[in-house]
């Protein structure tokens, strides 16, 4: 467990910038964005994507709040609040893809596998080390970056409304649950797992093939063409897309249009038989990459 231990702090510092430091960049430029836009400095309006007080303009939206209770207040704050953090999970999930493809096949473009396979560190325990990192570590890390991009957003819309006499400085407050920290965690930790076996296909490819990316893209593009040739189905291009998204696209039909999730639907997403035809494929791969690696001798890759 000691080794296991320092192995990802090892993968941390190696990999922080993309890690550790770019998320909070970004958190800090929303954060910075949204004391703009309600401290009257900026509107930030795109064709994508609007941040702006001229909401608080309308009439229906200003009898709204006034009326409206607790449950209805926290749907609204929990939606408003997740779409503020999807550039913060995207910068994460980009680290992730890269870490992954490149992982296995810099150690044998620079040679340092020489030096690691002289270590008493079996090549099980360096895979874990890796794919533990992706699915525990890195949530726990992501989230202080969202809980901070929550306070402030809270923050400064409650001394928006209070100062324009909307409503009271507590409005946001009496109906904000922290309990949600729980959940967000336990939603990330779901989330790697969903996507665990994109990321474990890409480090599989670091691992075995010369060019990783070539070796990641070209048997998915003929397993893909051959599919639709000889079965006429589009099964593995529609798994790897639901695996780009959001797990809860696996939950069942009547619940696919959730965008906002309790703990509670991590079970029912458990009870899926997708998520475990991921989690033995993943399981596969791990096992391919722990094959490869131990059997790599020549130590290159171009």
């Amino acid at each position: 467990m000691k080794t296991l231990a320092t192995l990802i702090r090892r993968e941390l510092q190696e990999h922080k910038v993309g890690f550790i430091y770019a998320p909070f960049i970004v958190t800090c430029v929303l954060s910075l964005m949204i004391i703009s836009v309600y401290f009257g400095l900026t509107d930030i309006q795109t064709p994508e994507f609007s941040l702006t007080t001229e909401i608080y303009e309308d009439e229906q939206a200003l009898e709204w709040m006034a009326t409206a209770d607790s449950n209805q207040i926290t749907s609204v704050i929990r939606s408003g609040l997740v779409v503020l953090a999807l550039p913060i999970i995207l910068t994460v999930a980009i680290a992730i893809l890269a870490f992954s493809l490149s992982t296995f096949a810099d150690e044998r473009k620079d040679r340092t596998l020489i030096f690691w396979r002289s270590l008493p560190v079996s090549d099980l325990t360096t895979v874990m080390s890796k794919i533990l990192l992706i699915t525990l570590i890195l949530p726990l890390i992501v989230l202080p970056n969202i809980i901070l991009l929550h306070l402030i957003s809270l923050l400064s819309a409650s001394i928006f409304f209070a100062t324009n006499d909307i409503v009271p400085f507590g409005w946001i407050w009496n109906a904000y649950s922290f309990t949600d920290w729980f959940r967000i965690i336990f939603i990330l930790w779901t989330q790697s797992l969903w996507s665990l076996p994109l990321v474990a296909w890409l480090m599989f490819a670091g691992a075995f093939a010369k060019r990783p990316i070539m070796g990641a893209l070209v048997p998915i593009a003929v397993v893909v063409v051959l599919e639709g040739v000889i079965l006429k189905t589009n099964y593995i291009l529609e798994f790897i897309e639901d695996r780009l998204g959001f797990w809860t696209s696996g939950l069942p039909e009547q619940n696919e249009d959730l965008r906002v999730v309790d703990v509670s639907d991590i079970y029912l997403m458990f009870l899926t038989q997708d998520f475990w035809i991921g989690i033995t494929l993943s399981a596969l791969l791990i096992g391919g990459i722990v094959y490869f690696r131990s059997k790599n001798n020549d130590y290159s890759s171009e």
